[in-house]
C-alpha cells in the first residue's frame, strides 16, 4: 500500500466556524506547485479520502483537478471521497482500521489536519502517536506499508510546498 498523506493547504480564519474556514490564495498557489512539482509520483494515486471540513475539501479538489486529467481514471466520482472521520481531531485507531480494509496495492491520497494526520504517520511508521510528523500546511509524506497496521510502514519521501 502506498499511502500519500497529507495536510490540508493554508487556510483562512476569516469564517464563521472552524469547518468553513476556506484555502487561502497562497495556499492554492502553494499546493498547486507541489503537485505540479511533484505530479511523476502523485499521478500513481487511485483514490482521494478527505475530511469533511471545507479547507481539507478544497485542497482535494486541487489534486482530484489534477488526478481528474489522467486517462487511467474510470470512475471519476469515486476518485475523491470525503470521509467525516478525518477531522482533526479524529482517532488514529480508526483512520487505521478503514486503510486496513483497502488493497494492500492501493494508492492512496489522505487530505486532513494536524494533529491526526501527524499522529498517523506516527502511528504508521513508528507504532504510537507520540513522534506525530510536524506537517506544514500542503505538505506530502508518503508511506509505503505492506500492511496499514501500526508500525509497519516507511516513510519514503516528504513533499514540501
Amino acid at each position: 500500500m502506498k499511502l500519500f498523506l497529507s495536510r490540508h493547504a493554508e487556510s483562512s480564519f476569516n469564517a464563521a466556524t472552524d469547518r468553513e474556514r476556506p484555502i487561502t490564495k497562497n495556499g492554492i498557489e502553494q499546493t498547486k506547485r507541489l503537485i505540479d512539482k511533484n505530479f511523476s509520483t502523485l499521478k500513481e494515486v487511485e483514490q482521494i479520502w478527505c475530511s469533511d471540513l471545507r479547507r481539507a475539501k478544497e485542497t482535494a479538489s486541487l489534486f482530484f483537478d489534477a488526478m481528474g486529467s489522467l486517462e487511467k481514471i474510470e470512475n471519476l466520482e469515486a476518485l475523491l471521497i470525503e470521509k467525516p472521520f478525518l477531522s482533526p481531531d479524529g482517532d488514529v485507531k480508526k483512520v487505521i482500521k478503514s486503510l486496513s480494509s483497502l488493497s494492500n496495492e492501493a494508492v492512496l491520497l489522505v487530505v486532513s489536519h494536524q494533529p491526526l494526520i501527524g499522529e498517523l504517520v506516527s502511528e504508521l511508521c513508528e507504532g504510537n502517536i507520540y513522534q506525530a510528523h510536524p506537517f506544514a500546511p500542503s505538505e506530502v509524506v508518503v508511506v509505503e506499508c505492506d500492511l496499514a497496521e501500526s508500525g509497519m510502514g516507511n516513510k519514503i519521501a516528504n513533499y514540501l510546498p
